[in-house]
């Protein structure tokens, strides 16, 4: 497949569907097959191949879709990158967009009905992208997740501080005169130059704090496999010392006009409560990204409430499911679902949902 032709197809938010990342992965944990759908001169959609996870946990189907009725307990086939956290289909715009959504859709039934599986599905969708998906194919679309999201002001930090609340922002400063009060600095750094052993330590570290069980070697074939694919050219790293010593490190990678936060790692042997976390994956960044010319800080799934209350707005994600043969999803249950989900986030996040949270709310009032 033709990076150029491949990379055509991706929107700047859909970083980790682009060629150099899918590479990435299959140098990591090998090959997958691909979809793909060529129209008269070129390719108009695709996506990558993986099983999912088998245990409990972000990538686990039945975790997922725990409300819905289903088969979920049955081997789906997963589309996009593996464990993907953002996930939209590489399709052409235009006139012959939703022929080629459709056509995708038609290889995946067929690819899952000769191998057995139960049916077919897409996590971690924006919601727009997953009913434009759903609609093409006639599957359902059920929320499961939210993602955070920063637009960058031409002023970075001081920009996203002036529209904050007084709360916020004073809570914002306090973090970082503390950070400055323990002697610590920044220092930023190509992706490249890093020495992948002290990364990998530092990733994992903070993985295994907050429950992961990849351990240090799985880590560390992830770094590598990024260098053999070329996508440490795209990263770039905010780097957290104390005396010299490297406390911790944030790995964020440039695609088109927006900044995706990958990878944080912290030595939490030193006990620091220096706020490391908050300057390097928030306040360092933003003033990185408006230097650069970038306009959205990505910031994935995690910790969403610590992030809203650094500027940033959730937007909703669902998944796209389709089963193999006659059973078909409940789609008044899904909507159910998704309704109690949309009141769950607009009660915990008032003031700081997207508007593609009202796409949510209209789109379970339609019929069909």
């Amino acid at each position: 497949m033709d990076e150029h032709e491949w990379d055509a197809l991706i929107s700047d938010n859909n970083f980790y569907n682009s060629y150099r990342w899918l590479r990435a992965l299959e140098h990591s944990f090998g090959a997958t097959d691909v979809l793909a759908v060529h129209g008269s001169a070129s390719l108009v959609a695709a996506c990558t191949l993986w099983e999912g996870d088998q245990a409990s946990g972000m990538f686990f189907l039945p975790d997922c879709m725990a409300d819905i009725p289903g088969p979920w307990q049955q081997s789906f086939l997963w589309l996009g990158g593996r464990r993907n956290t953002h996930n939209e289909i590489p399709c052409i715009q235009g006139g012959r967009r939703r022929q080629a959504l459709t056509e995708l859709g038609r290889c995946a039934l067929n690819y899952v009905q000769e191998r057995g599986y139960a049916g077919f599905v897409m996590p971690y969708m924006p919601y727009q992208a997953a009913v434009e998906f759903a609609d093409a194919i006639g599957a359902a679309v059920v929320l499961h997740s939210a993602e955070a999201s920063l637009e960058v002001p031409d002023t970075g930090l001081a920009g996203v501080m002036a529209r904050s609340r007084a709360h916020d922002r004073n809570q914002s400063k306090s973090e970082i005169a503390a950070f400055q009060r323990m002697g610590s600095k920044v220092e930023w750094a190509a992706a490249e130059e890093l020495d992948d052993s002290v990364a990998a330590h530092l990733f994992t570290q903070n993985r295994s704090r907050y429950g992961s069980a990849q351990d240090l070697e799985w880590m560390q074939r992830i770094l590598a496999g990024q260098r053999k694919a070329g996508v440490s050219h795209l990263g770039a790293a905010a780097i957290s010392k104390r005396n010299d010593d490297v406390t911790a490190l944030a790995l964020f990678y440039r695609f088109g006009t927006a900044l995706h936060l990958r990878y944080f790692g912290a030595d939490y042997n030193l006990g620091l409560n220096d706020y490391r976390y908050f300057v390097l994956c928030y306040y360092e960044a933003l003033d990185y990204a408006a230097a650069h010319g970038l306009t959205t800080l990505r910031l994935s799934t995690s910790a969403l409430r610590a992030k809203v209350n650094r500027g940033a707005k959730i937007e909703p994600q669902a998944v796209v499911a389709k089963c193999a043969d006659k059973q078909h999803i409940c789609h008044s249950e899904a909507k159910r679902h998704n309704r109690r989900m949309l009141r769950q986030y607009r009660d915990q996040f008032p003031g700081h949902l997207s508007h593609d949270w009202k796409l949510v709310e209209s789109h379970q009032d339609r019929t069909g």
